[in-house]
């Protein structure tokens, strides 16, 4: 009779099996990534990489400020005419509401983002910059809330990854990095000029013409997609902490301490979250991105805030969108200038400060245009300048807290796992304002939403600034394949 093996037998063959599979994975992708290494990176690559970047970073721009831009298009034809609403407030509370059924599946980020540091960069920046793109083409097509929702679900989702900011820092050196960024970002906004030429050539500023807007840009990620297929290399400091995990024998990394088993795992956002929680740096970031991502209110509205508190004619708005590119590549420029020469944390304060001065001056104008006709000839270009610097002086800051700090505060092999986090945060703080939202919206006069906005973008920033200053360190020159994300745990202790 053959004897019954144990419950402690069976899960050491299971894992004796487990590890044979992965030491047999890994012995083929070694001599890849050795291969993949030997590419010397040349100018001439860099300028191209950069000039793929930057169009993958246009097609992420439009796919993030499209769905704003035509927000009350979309509510009005969707929402009200679509499913019979009785108010412009109702139409936003119900794609609040609906936005919700999404967040499953927005979810997922926890498990895909995480994926880059074991597979690499470049596959994902191929996958994501063609479901963007696949996600505008949907929408360009849809006429009904069901396919509106699975394009719009789509491109939101792969927006949230951004690889190639990822990229930029990981192809620049500690001197230029946030220089390079907002070069790159600078760029992918002034190529959102796209969409105000789109409104006046294939929308010709006619309301129920705006799905037309969505294809050109579609069409740009898609070959976009391709040509990253062909042209864009992994990037050298993955691939070295990648190699150097690989060649490390099992025994070693068996015998390795807790605390070095986490700073070698190779991603995860389980071993993220473990990992910034116990360091002084991630944890205070953590805390200083909930807070900035309070003010994000005012980023979602300015085209409601346009077309249903001022009652701008489309005409107007178009005017508008012409600018707005101008004052956002402007802010987002001087944000990545500000940011090398004085700091990230510098960068942080004035950006902040430079974001509430432009939305005040927005709705201010919006007051203006509303009780002047004589000055509507010129205030549309005003109001869009202004609102675009807000935009950029906001995310300036953002891309500095939640981008470049939250990566250059982790080590390599973590490093897209804990930029995880800060979309997690991102996503958790905009839901709970959207839950608020849905309240406040059918209440409120539609008139007040741009001082609603301006009110709670108040204290997020304020909040942001000051934990930045006291609990946070400047990470600006760090050489991103040497740090391990404990720097900050040692200054502590060597303070105290």
């Amino acid at each position: 009779m053959p004897v019954k093996e144990s419950k402690e037998e069976k899960a050491a063959e299971r894992k004796r099996r487990r590890l044979e599979r992965q030491l047999a994975s890994e012995a083929k992708e070694l001599p890849r990534r050795e291969r993949q290494a030997l590419w010397k990176e040349s100018k001439a690559y860099i300028f191209y990489l950069f000039m793929i970047l930057a169009i993958v970073y246009i097609t992420d721009e439009i796919a993030s400020t499209i769905g704003i831009q035509f927000q009350s298009n979309i509510l009005n034809e969707i929402y009200l005419e679509g499913l019979g609403l009785g108010s412009y407030g109702e139409a936003q509370s119900l794609s609040t509401a609906l936005g919700f059924i999404t967040y499953p599946i927005s979810l997922l980020m926890v498990l895909y983002r995480p994926l880059a540091d074991r597979f690499g960069r470049k596959p994902f920046l191929i996958l994501n910059t063609f479901s963007m793109a696949l996600g505008m083409f949907i929408i360009f097509l849809s006429r009904d809330v069901v396919s509106y929702m699975i394009g719009s679900t789509l491109m939101g989702f792969m927006v949230s990854h951004d690889m190639q900011c990822v990229y930029i820092l990981e192809c620049s050196n500690e001197k230029t990095r946030a220089r390079n960024y907002a070069i790159v970002k600078s760029i992918a906004i002034l190529g959102t000029l796209l969409i105000p030429l789109l409104r006046d050539t294939l929308m010709q500023n006619a309301s129920e013409r705006w799905h037309y807007v969505y294809l050109v840009p579609a069409i740009i990620g898609f070959v976009t997609a391709f040509l990253s297929f062909f042209f864009a290399k992994e990037t050298h400091t993955f691939l070295e902490k990648r190699i150097a995990y690989l060649k490390t024998p099992l025994e070693e990394r068996e015998k390795a301490s807790k605390e070095e088993k986490e700073r070698n795992a190779q991603g995860g956002i389980v071993k993220a979250v473990k990992f910034s929680f116990k360091h002084h740096q991630l944890r205070w970031l953590i805390i200083a991105c909930s807070f900035f991502y309070v003010a994000s209110v005012a980023t979602g509205t300015y085209n409601t805030v346009m077309a249903e508190s001022y009652h701008m004619s489309e005409a107007d708005i178009t005017l508008a969108l012409y600018l707005y590119p101008v004052g956002n590549a402007v802010a987002t420029f001087a944000a990545g200038f500000l940011s090398d020469r004085f700091g990230r944390r510098a960068t942080i304060l004035s950006m902040s400060v430079s974001a509430l001065v432009a939305y005040l001056c927005f709705i201010l104008c919006l007051v203006g245009y509303k009780a002047n006709e004589g000055v509507r000839v010129w205030i549309p270009y005003v109001m869009g300048f202004a609102i675009g610097t807000f935009q950029g002086s906001y995310w300036g800051a953002g891309d500095t807290i939640g981008g470049i700090m939250f990566s250059e505060s982790a080590p390599t092999n973590l490093r897209s796992s804990v930029t995880t986090i800060n979309t997690l945060l991102n996503g958790i703080v905009g839901g709970l304002l959207s839950i608020v939202g849905m309240f406040v919206f059918p209440v409120i006069p539609v008139e007040v939403q741009g001082w609603y906005n301006l009110a709670i973008t108040v204290p997020g920033l304020v909040g942001a600034i000051v934990v930045v200053y006291l609990c946070i360190g400047e990470t600006r020159g760090l050489d991103l394949s040497k740090v391990t994300g404990l720097e900050w745990d040692k200054k502590k202790v060597i303070e105290q």
